[in-house]
């Protein structure tokens, strides 16, 4: 018997509507993933910060030297960022280490370490909770580092081991694992492949 969806007549699909049910419901649910994500650090001055955090809307940055450092003109759009120490009242190095805690678990992620003088070396290591997923090494040249390969990484942590003047870190990509809320013509299509599946589901039960 035809039954009513949104004030319209709606007949109970059939085995053979079914697939379309179910390509229409994952369609849907492919509307609502996320979208590929960055750190942005041209909102920050550019220079000292005169603090050892920063806090963005998609992470929690820590550095390990006694000051961050922001620079727009090290990695271009998005800008970078550095832990840095002064070793004494004249020098100023950025070879500390940091270390950044998603605020959800992400996916996908990619980097660049923006190093300058021979002898510059970190290590990247990348954590699903406390578990280690993988580390990256970079050495005195920019690189690219891609964690891409690990699924649900919440935390980086940057082991800087430079005799030079250390890295900053920039071009941030990754997609939160955490689903936005979606959009109304989204949350429409949502319903209407749950409602086309839930009167085949009961003709299974009864039978």
């Amino acid at each position: 018997m035809p039954t009513c969806l949104l004030g319209k007549p709606y007949q109970v699909p059939t085995r053979n509507q079914f697939p379309a049910a179910s390509l229409l419901l994952l369609t849907a649910l492919a509307c609502a993933s996320a979208s590929a994500e960055t750190l942005n650090f041209e909102a920050l001055p550019t220079g000292d910060l005169h603090t050892t955090t920063v806090n963005l809307p998609q992470a929690h940055i820590l550095g390990l030297g006694t000051t961050f450092y922001s620079r727009e003109f090290f990695a271009g759009a998005g800008g970078s960022i550095c832990s840095g120490f002064y070793p004494d009242d004249v020098s100023l190095s950025y070879a500390k280490d940091l270390q950044i805690t998603f605020t959800t678990a992400v996916s996908q992620l990619s980097l660049e370490a923006i190093g300058y003088d021979d002898g510059d070396s970190v290590t990247i290591s990348a954590y699903a909770g406390s578990s280690l997923r993988g580390s990256r090494q970079v050495d005195t040249d920019n690189g690219a580092v891609d964690f891409s390969a690990f699924s649900g990484v919440t935390k980086l942590v940057f082991d800087d081991q430079s005799t030079g003047s250390g890295f900053a870190y920039g071009k941030f990509s990754f997609t939160s694992l955490t689903s936005p809320v979606p959009a109304p013509a989204t949350g429409l299509l949502m319903l209407l492949g749950v409602a086309a599946l839930g009167p085949f589901a009961g003709r299974r039960q009864a039978a």
